[in-house]
């Protein structure tokens, strides 16, 4: 009899362990759909040029790039005086735009190609009034400098809130599906 339960509690353990592999796969598959991507740059050695006189803002746009320089896809370099930046870093004391105002919002221009947009300049602006207003933290605003730079690297919104790159989330930082759509877009 004994020998019958413990043959059974294996048998069960062993189905609950099979169901769990399988349901924790698919909850990593779909979070792990990477982020879209509509360009990117002709190489992946990018300038930057931070323009705000601003101490306490320019250490949040430095943290932001050290962020997204450790994902090790593009290498954001600060631009040699005098040379003209591919990105330039700001803030500004309001910043309201069709759809109203926004922590961070970010200006590119680009070439249209037909497989992928080539980006020639950007320039990503914090909204300092807002994010006082609201109470965010330093982290928090480099979460919203690190969206910012996503978007000046050619990276779209994602649908999934744990993605730097979600609409609206302060909290959130560059999780794997980032990282593996900058590769996309990249082609590494």
């Amino acid at each position: 009899m004994l020998a019958k339960i413990t043959k059974w509690a294996v048998l069960i353990v062993a189905t609950m362990a099979i169901v769990l592999a399988s349901f924790s796969t698919t909850i990593l598959a779909s979070a792990s759909k990477p982020t879209p991507s509509w360009g990117s740059w002709k190489d992946t050695t990018i300038t930057y040029q931070t323009n705000t006189s601003s101490s306490y803002y320019k250490s949040v746009w430095k943290n932001a790039v050290k962020r997204w320089n450790k994902v090790g896809v593009v290498q954001l370099k600060a631009a040699k005086s005098g040379e003209k930046a591919d990105i330039t870093l700001t803030s500004s004391a309001s910043l309201s735009t069709k759809s109203g105002k926004l922590a961070g919002y970010t200006n590119y221009s680009y070439l249209k190609k037909d497989d992928n947009n080539q980006i020639v300049s950007a320039k990503s602006t914090l909204n300092r009034s807002l994010l006082t207003k609201y109470g965010y933290t330093k982290s928090q605003r480099t979460n919203v400098a690190t969206h910012e730079i996503g978007h000046a690297l050619g990276l779209s919104h994602s649908a999934d809130e744990s993605s730097v790159m979600y609409a609206s989330d302060r909290y959130a930082s560059i999780d794997h599906q980032d990282k593996v759509g900058l590769q996309d877009a990249y082609q590494n």
